[in-house]
């Protein structure tokens, strides 16, 4: 399909990240989003999140290309 994207959300939490059991249900990573389309993957902001976008992209072996990065 034409135009079709997906957008992962690695972290939300704001500015400080806040690990701990109050915060598993939504995670306490700081902003990281992850958006793909068209074979290419751009990072929206690098905070704790990122840890968890490396690791889906580093999975998927054979597959290594360019990731660009967009801190806000």
């Amino acid at each position: 399909m034409k135009g079709r994207f997906t957008l992962t959300f690695f972290g939300v939490r704001g500015s400080y990240p806040v690990p701990g059991d109050g915060t598993r249900r939504y995670g306490g990573n700081t902003s990281s989003l992850l958006l793909q389309a068209a074979g290419r993957s751009v990072i929206l902001d690098a905070g704790t999140g990122i840890i968890q976008a490396g690791r889906l992209l580093n999975a998927r072996r054979g597959t290594r290309r360019p990731i660009h990065i967009f801190l806000t």
